[in-house]
């Protein structure tokens, strides 16, 4: 483990911010922590940085944070320096520690050729897109090979065209140079693409830290498994109208959580199609059973509105 944080907690003004939070992070990997504004997601990225200080708990790193073994924050806003070009921006660390000009020039010129900035080092800020300014200063940040990259909302300023390119990016990144490294954010898609690792945080509490696969398909709670998209609360009752096996609801549990994506409309009487939607890569189904509304996702609009249908459930 790089660094294991345990029952973290953290007040303003009397109001909990963090609330027991737990997880520990292996090295070389990428963690993001994804939730709602205000669930203490940046709270707690600055309090590894050390820019902030718990209340309890605490923090274990395998090396402690040091000058050659820094733990380094990349804030939302860049706060690239408007008065320096790409390359003195991304040499300005290297250039604090008195490092030889030579050895300043190879490993700033490598890393901008791995960023794809090369032909942007002499121009400034202002010259640069959103995400040419983002990937700046994550060079930045990286020239040092910092022990622990932290991300604040590495996906807040870029459009929606370039979030998943800038997430795989970081992904490629990261990798390639072993980096360990923390995101908050809100994009759940780019969480999904870039993660090794990803925390679901909900009113301060770090309420379940998995793979993203096993987040998507085997999520804890009925609140974890909404955050991350649609679901199907299916109840015994429910399984029993349908016809669908009660092995599909967990043991320990009086319902099961189900994707739209897995449910499979087939021929039938069970159920009712209220509205047949476009959803772009697939059609929406909304159906009744009995009281209760479902949602399944098709790839083809093969019922209409109106018709009855049966509906097997298949197991990701």
């Amino acid at each position: 483990m790089v660094f294991t944080i345990d029952s973290l907690c953290k007040k303003y003004s009397g109001k909990a911010v963090l609330s027991d939070v737990s997880f520990s992070v292996d090295k070389g990997d990428i963690v993001s922590l994804i939730g709602p504004s205000g669930v203490g997601k940046t709270t707690l990225l600055r309090i590894l940085a050390g820019l902030e200080e718990q209340d309890s708990g605490s923090i274990s790193f395998e090396t402690p944070p040091s000058k050659n073994n820094p733990v380094i924050m990349v804030f939302q806003d860049y706060l690239l320096f408007p008065s320096l070009t790409v390359f003195e921006n991304t040499a300005f660390a290297l250039k604090a520690r008195k490092l030889p000009a030579s050895e300043i020039a190879k490993r700033v010129n490598t890393i901008l050729e791995f960023f794809h900035l090369s032909d942007k080092r002499k121009q400034y800020p202002a010259q640069l897109s959103a995400g040419q300014k983002q990937r700046v200063a994550i060079a930045r940040a990286m020239v040092v090979n910092p022990a622990v990259l932290l991300l604040d909302e590495p996906f807040a300023n870029l459009d929606r065209n370039l979030k998943l390119e800038t997430a795989e990016f970081i992904r490629d990144t990261q990798k390639e140079f072993g980096i360990t490294t923390v995101s908050v954010t809100h994009d759940l898609e780019e969480a999904f693409a870039m993660s090794d690792k990803i925390g679901i945080m909900l009113n301060g509490r770090l309420e379940q830290f998995d793979t993203p696969s096993a987040l998507y398909n085997s999520p804890e709670s009925i609140d974890v498994a909404r955050f991350l998209g649609p679901v199907n609360i299916l109840t015994p009752e429910l399984c029993t109208h349908l016809n669908i096996p009660a092995a599909t609801i967990p043991k320990g549990r009086d319902y099961a959580i189900i994707r739209p994506e897995q449910l499979t409309l087939t021929q039938g009487t069970e159920a009712r199609i209220n509205r047949v939607q476009f959803g772009g890569h697939y059609i929406k189904y909304s159906l009744q059973v009995q009281n209760t509304e479902l949602t399944a996702y098709g790839f083809t609009a093969q019922f209409a509105e109106g018709d009855t249908v049966g509906i097997q459930v298949s197991q990701q």
